[in-house]
C-alpha cells in the first residue's frame, strides 16, 4: 500500500496536517510515500517562524519521493478562541463561568474564569445567547453581558467538560465583527508566501470580500498561489456563488459548520458545496473528524469508513486528516487507511460525463480540455498530458473526470507543486521549446523513460500554440508509442 502506482491510480487527493506527531523527517517521508498528496500546515497553532524548518523538511523530500511536494498554509481566520492559560480545567454542569474578554493570557484561569482573546465579544453577546466551546462539546448560556468591549460575560454551563488553552468559541446566531484577515493572519500570510506555500486556505469565509486581502497580497508579489475558501460559517452558504467565483478551490470545514448550523443539516450543506464546486470544475476538500478515532485507535469505525466513502461518492476531490496525523498516535496508519478507502470507493465509480458548465473563465481552454478528454476516451488512451503555465488547463481536464491519469507538463516548479491538489493529476517539469510539439514530445519521452508510459500505449497531449506551455491552449493530439518505445507520430 502507498506505492507510486497507487498514488497515480488514486484520483482522490489526501491532505494531511503535519504537527507534533508527524514533523520529523522519517514520518514526513513515510506519510508522503504512504499516500499524502498535500501537506497542511495549520497556522492556528504555534508561531509562524517555527514552521520555516518544516517547509524546508517537506521540500527536501522531493528528491527522495521523485515528485513535487504540495504545501497548504491554513490561516487562522476570524476564529474566536479562548486565550492562553496553563493546564486543563473541567467545567461543571449548572455552574457559572466568567469569560474575561480581551485577555490573551491568564495565569489564574480556572473552571470559574477563562480568558477570551477578542475584546469585542462582551459587546456583541446578549443575555440568553448560546456560547459553544471546543467544537460545541461544551455549551454555555449567557446570564449577563456588559454591552461594551473588554468586559466580563457571565455564563451558565449547560453541557460541561474539560477545556484547555486556545480552544475555539462559537456563538451561533451572533454576527461577530472580526476582520477576515486580522493581524495574526497577516503575519501568517506573509510567512506562508515568503516560505513558498503552494495553496493558501482562508478560514471562516463569510462573503467574497473575506478573500480579498489574501488575493491582493498574492497579486502584489506577482505570484499565482491558489486560494482555498473554507466554508464553516452559515453566512457562506448564502454567498456561496460569489465566494466560489473568487477562489481556486473550496474546503467543507465540517468542524465549525457542524457547530454553527444544526448537525443534521451538515450532510445536505456538504452535498450543496460539493455540487457547486464541481459545476465550476473546482477541487473540493472535505475536512474534519474523518478518521477521528484513529487519533487513539489503530483502526477506524465502520461509520468513519462509510463517511469517507460517501464524501468521495458525493464528488469530493480531496479528503483531509487533521488531528489524526498532527497529534494522533497512528499518523501513517491513518493515511494508509484513507488511501485504501479512497481506492476501493473509486473502483466502484465510473468515469463521468460531467460537464462543469459554470466555468465562465477560460472558455477556449475548457473547450479544448473537453475535446482532449473525449479523444482520450474514444482512443482508449492510457494517459493525458496537459501543458500548463499556472495549472488551469489540467484543472479543467481533471474536472471532466476522465478516468485516465493526467500529467501536467510545465516549466514552473511552483505550478508542478500546486497541481498535486488536483484529482488524478501528477506533474513533470520540462524545458519549453519554441515549437509546442517539440515540448510535448520531450515530455512524452521523459514519461517513457520513467516507465509511466509503456510501449504500445496511446497518449493524448493537450497544449498551447505556438508554444506548448505559455501559448493559449488550442491543440489536442493523439500520440502512439511503438513497441520499441519510440513516439511514432500522431494520428
Amino acid at each position: 500500500m502507498g506505492s507510486h502506482r497507487d498514488l497515480i491510480m488514486r484520483r482522490t487527493r489526501i491532505v494531511a496536517t503535519i504537527g507534533p506527531a508527524s514533523n520529523d523527517d522519517k514520518t514526513i517521508l513515510s506519510l508522503l510515500k504512504g499516500g499524502v498528496n498535500v501537506c497542511r500546515l495549520n497556522y492556528s497553532h504555534g508561531e509562524p517562524e517555527h514552521k520555516t524548518e518544516l517547509y524546508q523538511r517537506i521540500r527536501a523530500m522531493e528528491s527522495k519521493i521523485g515528485r513535487p511536494t504540495c504545501i497548504l498554509a491554513d490561516l487562522p481566520g476570524p476564529k474566536l478562541r479562548l486565550g492562553n492559560f496553563p493546564g486543563v480545567h473541567v467545567l461543571g454542569m449548572r455552574k457559572k463561568v466568567e469569560l474575561h474578554c480581551g485577555i490573551d493570557h491568564m495565569d489564574d484561569a480556572s473552571n470559574k474564569q477563562l480568558p477570551v482573546q477578542y475584546a469585542g465579544l462582551s459587546a456583541e453577546l446578549e443575555k440568553g445567547d448560546p456560547v459553544l466551546l471546543a467544537d460545541g462539546l461544551i455549551r454555555l448560556k449567557v446570564l449577563d453581558a456588559p454591552g461594551k468591549p473588554g468586559g466580563i460575560v457571565t455564563c451558565r454551563i449547560q453541557d460541561g467538560g474539560p477545556v484547555s488553552a486556545r480552544k475555539g468559541i462559537n456563538v451561533p446566531g451572533t454576527l461577530v465583527d472580526l476582520p477576515a484577515i486580522g493581524s495574526k493572519d497577516e503575519v501568517a500570510l506573509k510567512h506562508a508566501l515568503d516560505s513558498g506555500a503552494d495553496l493558501i486556505a482562508v478560514s471562516y469565509v463569510r462573503t467574497a470580500k473575506d478573500l480579498l486581502p489574501a488575493k491582493q497580497a498574492i497579486q502584489r508579489r506577482g505570484l499565482s498561489t491558489w486560494i482555498i475558501a473554507k466554508i464553516e460559517h452559515p453566512m457562506a452558504l448564502d454567498h456561496l456563488d460569489e465566494i466560489l467565483a473568487n477562489c481556486d478551490a473550496v474546503m467543507v470545514a465540517r468542524g465549525d459548520l457542524g457547530v454553527e448550523i444544526p448537525l443534521e443539516e451538515v450532510p445536505i450543506a456538504q452535498q450543496h458545496i460539493i455540487d457547486s464546486a464541481l459545476e465550476r470544475g473546482m477541487p473540493v476538500i472535505v475536512a474534519t473528524q474523518m478518521l477521528e478515532t484513529m487519533t487513539v485507535n489503530p483502526r477506524p469505525t465502520r461509520a468513519e469508513v462509510s463517511d469517507i466513502s460517501t464524501a468521495i461518492r458525493q464528488g469530493a476531490t480531496g479528503v483531509m486528516l487533521s488531528g489524526e496525523t498532527a497529534s494522533g498516535k497512528h499518523p501513517l496508519k491513518s493515511v494508509q487507511t484513507m488511501a485504501k478507502i479512497a481506492l476501493s470507493t473509486e473502483l466502484g465509480l465510473e468515469s463521468s460525463n460531467l460537464t462543469p458548465e459554470a466555468v465562465t473563465k477560460y472558455k477556449s481552454t475548457r473547450a479544448v480540455a473537453h475535446a482532449g478528454v473525449e479523444l482520450a476516451k474514444m482512443s482508449s488512451a492510457a494517459r493525458i498530458l496537459v501543458a500548463t503555465e499556472r495549472g488551469n488547463a489540467p484543472r479543467l481536464v481533471s474536472s471532466y473526470r476522465p478516468g485516465i491519469p493526467v500529467t501536467a507538463v510545465t516549466n514552473s516548479l511552483a505550478t508542478a507543486r500546486r497541481v498535486q491538489v488536483l484529482p488524478g493529476v501528477d506533474s513533470i517539469v520540462v524545458e519549453e521549446y519554441d515549437r509546442g510539439s517539440q515540448t510535448m514530445q520531450n515530455a512524452l519521452t521523459l514519461q517513457v523513460q520513467s516507465g509511466e508510459v509503456k510501449p504500445g500505449q496511446k497518449i493524448v497531449a493537450i497544449s498551447g500554440s505556438p508554444k506548448a506551455i505559455s501559448g493559449l491552449t488550442s491543440t489536442a493530439r493523439l500520440y502512439k508509442i511503438s513497441k520499441t518505445g519510440d513516439i511514432v507520430g500522431t494520428e
